[in-house]
């Protein structure tokens, strides 16, 4: 009897991660917080230092385009949360899409400013996977919530 219980116990658990791990990459609206935050373009400095934390992350050293957003400025727990687009694999499976719009992961990098207001430490939580199929991850409902709109790539600054 002990064993039926911990194997029902143990599928109803399993069967929630996936109900969790489907709600995660749901997309969500963005949170009131966001929505009334305060918003204002990266400093070169703060792009220097997101792009080469993201650079470190990453499994190759090519040469990577990034898309800026605006930074919503709603401090918790002493960072600001950021999300933002970097070119993807040139390779998936056979096909060369070095030149394809979608071709962007999306990140979510926690952000720490010092008293006077520097940015002083880049902590790159994750990098999604291409977003060739267009299909909300976990990184996508994390940064909507925020207050990101990965979705329009155009409407992000490049540099």
């Amino acid at each position: 009897m002990q064993k039926v219980r911990f194997i029902l116990g143990l599928s109803l658990a399993l069967g929630g991660c996936d109900v969790e791990a489907a709600a995660l990459q749901a997309p969500r609206e963005p949170t009131r917080e966001a929505i009334a935050a305060p918003r204002r373009d990266l400093a070169v400095g703060e792009k220097e230092a997101i792009s080469a934390a993201v650079m470190a992350k990453l499994s190759d050293a090519g040469p990577r385009d990034f898309k800026w957003f605006p930074l919503v400025v709603r401090p918790h727990e002493g960072v600001v949360d950021y999300c933002g687009l970097v070119s993807g694999d040139f390779i998936v499976g056979e096909y060369d899409i070095r030149n394809a719009a979608a071709n962007y992961r999306d990140y979510y990098a926690q952000l720490t400013f010092d008293r006077r207001g520097a940015l002083s430490k880049v902590d790159v939580v994750t990098i999604g996977r291409n977003k060739l199929d267009n299909i909300p991850t976990m990184v996508d409902s994390i940064c909507i919530q925020d207050g990101y709109d990965l979705f329009p790539v155009h409407q992000a600054k490049t540099n």
